[in-house]
């Protein structure tokens, strides 16, 4: 062979690099990028997936707390949804009182507030009575179909006639009973 051929022998193979070269840069750089492109979108959807299926592992417990949610509600709306008028908070209370058979018994029953779908009343309870009927009263009147809470209670004139025993005593109670509005009916 001579020079002339391996000239063109040469730039041939030089223009066949140049052509791999730029069949790389502009064939090959751009499906690699779509490439890389395609991989952080996959990444992406992963972890979304994963996060996904964290919160399905959780579900059953969600499904609980809403159940236990559901079921207070209707214990408390069970208990405050029907009207209540202060007659109707002395009944329950004279029901109790004479299950009991307190001595000296009195009631001062105020309507506390009423915001339109719950009415609040506050009651005073002055009665005597010994340690056992006491906490049977109280049972009885957390007891009730409507919501009745303690809100505070004073023992006073402790009877101790041996020194060894308290028989009997004075008893204040106030206690806040919830109802619904009486104006309005059921809610």
């Amino acid at each position: 062979m001579n020079r002339t051929h391996w000239i063109v022998a040469g730039a041939l193979a030089l223009g066949l690099v140049l052509a791999l070269v730029g069949g790389m840069r502009f064939a090959v750089k751009p499906v690699r990028s779509r490439i890389e492109d395609q991989l952080a979108v996959k990444q992406d959807l992963e972890a979304k997936l994963q996060k996904a299926r964290d919160t399905a592992a959780q579900f059953d417990k969600f499904k609980a707390q809403a159940e236990n949610v559901r079921r207070d509600l209707d214990f408390y709306s069970a208990r405050i949804d029907e009207p209540l008028t202060s007659v109707g908070v002395q009944k329950m209370l004279q029901t109790i009182e004479n299950q009991y058979n307190f001595r000296e018994c009195t009631y001062d029953i105020k309507a506390l507030t009423s915001d339109g779908s719950v009415t609040t009343y506050e009651v005073d309870i002055k009665f005597k009575s010994d340690f056992e009927h006491l906490g049977l009263f109280l049972d009885s009147c957390l007891g009730q179909k409507r919501l009745v809470v303690l809100d505070g209670f004073t023992l006073t004139e402790l009877d101790d006639t041996d020194g060894a025993y308290v028989d009997t005593m004075k008893v204040e109670l106030k206690l806040l009973v919830y109802g619904g509005d009486s104006k309005k009916g059921k809610s």
